[in-house]
């Protein structure tokens, strides 16, 4: 079983370049489907999900290639509608799968899709949506399957501005007949960075004002050669562990304007921020404060992912701290981890309460899910003595090599 060690007690300084996008990177492969042709993919991160999708892509008769971060996609003989289940339990994002598949062939069938275990993450507004657009769905409980035999455009208002659901809807209705005008959609950056890879595949994609798409469907979509964007969820991993364990350090290729609500957190902690071209400087090395109350919620509020990794920084702050989460139910698992460490965080329904000014004590932790096992190395930065973060697996599934990252901003951090 992998682990992260970690001998913490010290700041970092350094530089680190910060890695392709996750969340941007695997819609983005979904998408590919759509193509009956090659699309390279650059920047693409070298991580377990995106190795995953991959694989889920080959076995339905794409032709996958990889060099480095650069991944060909040739769907032209893309034939098989079925998803293995291997993958699928494994990864959450593979039911974005479900609106491309349809728009390609048709049909799609998966298992139930997989991933961190964060509480309750239904997939009712993907059949909701689809079936609006002409797919007839049916779920026993374990297997998912939907077909049509033409995607139609139609008027959607999501009940909730789902990231997922918005996806679906958008791979759908790239190629559906007619006009989709959909409303209450995820304003998340990489809804962004989806349709832009569309558009320059020949998509016709339109916003029309926040939260509010205009998609008009078309056959004909053609290969493109796209670069994907630096992660934000990660620049803010890093940000978070300048700030709890001080020290100054560069983030090159962070994204300016996607973590806005995290960088005025950080300001109200003590951190000073400065953008320099395409990077960010953190420094934080005067006390740490409370940030007060903090709710996650959809982009442009805090986002749900940097939650977990701001209750380390909140649990040495100066002063009592809340984190209430609106987005995932089950999202406070890592708290139990962390309060081994000393962290003194309660739980109160949707909201955690910090009481401040701990510190944290090295030890033997268990990572359960992405977000939180990046919290826990982050937590082993700060505590005094040596810290064993196990199950680095989950890890591995959003960040390339946190270990090396880590040791470019100085930190003594090592594979276990």
């Amino acid at each position: 079983m992998k682990s992260v060690y970690i001998r913490g007690n010290a700041s970092l300084y350094g530089e680190v370049t910060i890695q392709g996008s996750k969340n941007a990177a695997l819609p983005i492969m979904a998408a590919a489907l759509l193509v009956p042709g090659v699309c390279v993919l650059r920047n693409c991160p070298r991580i377990a999900d995106v190795e995953y999708m991959c694989r889920i892509l080959e076995s339905i008769g794409c032709r996958v290639d990889r060099e480095g971060r650069e991944i060909r996609i040739d769907a032209a003989q893309l034939s098989d509608s079925r998803l293995p289940r291997e993958y699928v339990t494994r990864m959450r994002s593979s039911v974005m799968l479900m609106g491309p598949l349809l728009g390609r062939l048709g049909e799609v069938s998966l298992s139930h899709p997989g991933g961190c275990v964060i509480g309750d993450r239904p997939i009712d507004l993907h059949v909701k949506t689809l079936s609006r657009m002409g797919a007839a769905c049916r779920d026993d409980g374990t297997q998912l399957s939907a077909s049509v035999s033409g995607l139609r455009g139609t008027s959607l208002r999501l009940d909730y501005p789902s990231v997922g659901a918005t996806e679906n809807v958008i791979m759908a209705a790239v190629t559906a007949d007619g006009v989709t005008c959909l409303e209450n959609c995820a304003q998340e950056p990489e809804i962004g960075w989806l349709c832009d890879f569309l558009i320059h595949c020949g998509a016709q994609i339109e916003k029309k004002s926040p939260g509010r798409l205009l998609i008009r469907g078309q056959t004909g979509l053609h290969p493109c050669t796209y670069t994907i964007p630096a992660d934000r969820i990660v620049a803010g991993t890093y940000l978070c562990a300048c700030l709890a364990a001080g020290g100054e350090a560069l983030l090159k290729g962070a994204p300016e304007g996607e973590n806005e609500a995290l960088e005025r957190t950080a300001r109200r902690m003590g951190a000073g921020l400065e953008r320099r071209q395409d990077s960010l400087l953190v420094k934080r090395t005067g006390p740490l404060l409370s940030p007060g109350e903090v709710e996650t919620g959809s982009f442009p509020a805090f986002p749900t992912d940097l939650q977990s990794p701001l209750l380390v920084a909140m649990a040495q702050a100066e002063g009592e701290s809340s984190m209430r989460e609106t987005v995932f139910n089950g999202r406070f698992g890592v708290v139990e981890e962390l309060n081994r460490m000393g962290a003194g965080i309660e739980v109160q329904k949707d909201t955690a309460r910090v009481p401040g000014g701990r510190r944290l004590a090295g030890g033997r932790v268990r990572a359960a899910e992405l977000r939180g096992g990046a919290a826990l190395v982050i937590a082993g930065l700060c505590a005094q003595g040596e810290t064993l973060v196990e199950n680095r697996s989950y890890v591995d599934r959003g960040y390339e090599d946190i270990c090396r990252d880590l040791r470019l901003l100085g930190a003594c951090v090592q594979d276990g």
